[in-house]
C-alpha cells in the first residue's frame, strides 16, 4: 500500500472512530440532561413539604450532595469515554505507521547476503 492510500485508510478509520465517539457523547450528555431535569423536578416537588429553616436548610444540604455526586459520576463516565476515544485512535495511528506494516510492504534483497 503506497503512503498515500495509508494516509486515507488512516483519515477513514479516525473519522469513523470520531463519528462514533461523537454520537456515543451526545447519548450520554442527552441521558445526563434528562436525569438532572428529573433530579431536579423532584427536589422541587419536595419543597412543599418544608415548614420550617431547618427542614429547608436539610432539603437543600440533600440535593446539593446529591448533585455533586451525580456530578463527579458524569465527569468521571465522560473521562472514561475520553480516554477510550484517545486510545482507540492512537491504536489505529499506530498502526498505520507501524514500522514492522513497512517492512513487510517492501522486500529484502538477499542477494548481497548470499553473496557473503
Amino acid at each position: 500500500m503506497n503512503p498515500f492510500e495509508q494516509q486515507m485508510k488512516l483519515a477513514r478509520e479516525l473519522m469513523a472512530l470520531n463519528a462514533e465517539w461523537f454520537r456515543k457523547l451526545t447519548e450520554f450528555d442527552s441521558k445526563n440532561f434528562s436525569s438532572y431535569v428529573q433530579f431536579n423536578q423532584d427536589f422541587a416537588s419536595k419543597l412543599p413539604e418544608v415548614n420550617d429553616m431547618q427542614s429547608f436548610v436539610e432539603l437543600q444540604r440533600e440535593y446539593g450532595e446529591q448533585l455533586w455526586s451525580n456530578t463527579q459520576k458524569a465527569l468521571t463516565t465522560r473521562g472514561e469515554m475520553l480516554r477510550e476515544a484517545f486510545e482507540a485512535q492512537n491504536t489505529a495511528i499506530r498502526e498505520a505507521f507501524s514500522p514492522a506494516e513497512k517492512a513487510a510492504e517492501t522486500p529484502k534483497d538477499d542477494t548481497k547476503a548470499k553473496a557473503a
